[in-house]
């Protein structure tokens, strides 16, 4: 009898061991394997993903705090109403405007012997410029900006190489030339093509739904020779 008491005490040690230890896994691994499996190596490598995306955030938000060229008037230090605006939006922002601006160095000047010190002195007259305008539509909500002169790249990419940028800037000897933006992509052309203006008129008058132009086409164009 106490032999039959002692082996059933014995075997509700052991049990109660076994249980309390608890198990992992039936390959021998018993108490080596990682409770936490597999959220911990999850959340390890969405950091490892996402961490790569950062640069990227970090460099849109330059460029989205950026005030460029076009924002002024050509070669001057005087904000155009694009520009205006987009200090208007930089200023807006929430919770609170980013006290980071940066401004595109001047790249809107013919170059010349004395270039250097001309794009220098009108870069510090354009950070005056905007320094200026923030301080007045922010009246009353003063904030300190600590405006960065930097020289980046247009952001776009070509959807037609060879032919023309999707965000075409002219170089500043073309600008400084008057220089247009290079037609993109394939354009049809008809030979000997007069635009005709178009007039309001009787269907079949000048400027009408249908023979209106001197071939009979409609749409305001004329195949005859150019003056």
């Amino acid at each position: 009898m106490k032999k039959s008491m002692t082996r059933v005490l014995a075997g509700a040690v052991l049990a109660g061991g076994i249980l309390a230890a608890g198990c992992h896994g039936t390959d021998g691994m018993i108490g080596h394997g990682d409770p936490c499996w597999p959220d911990r190596y999850s959340n390890e490598s969405r950091a490892a993903v996402v961490a790569n995306f950062q640069p990227q955030v970090e460099n849109g938000e330059v460029l989205d705090q950026t005030v460029w060229n076009s924002h002024f008037e050509f070669a001057t230090d005087k904000l155009n109403g694009g520009g205006m605006d987009k200090l208007d939006q930089i200023a807006r922002r929430r919770p609170h405007p980013d006290p980071r601006v940066f401004l595109q160095t001047a790249r809107d000047l013919p170059y010349d012997g004395d270039y250097a010190n001309k794009r220098q002195d009108l870069d510090t007259k354009r950070v005056a410029a905007v320094q200026k305008y923030l301080t007045a539509t922010l009246t009353g909500r003063p904030t300190t900006f600590d405006i960065q002169v930097h020289d980046p790249s247009y952001p776009g990419i070509e959807v037609s190489p060879g032919v023309g940028p999707r965000v075409y800037s002219p170089a500043p000897q073309d600008r400084a030339k008057g220089s247009g933006v290079p037609a993109l992509g394939p354009v049809a052309v008809v030979p000997n093509a007069v635009i005709v203006p178009a007039t309001s008129g009787a269907p079949g008058g000048p400027g009408g739904g249908s023979g209106g132009s001197t071939s009979g086409s409609s749409g305001g164009y004329s195949s005859g020779s150019r003056p």
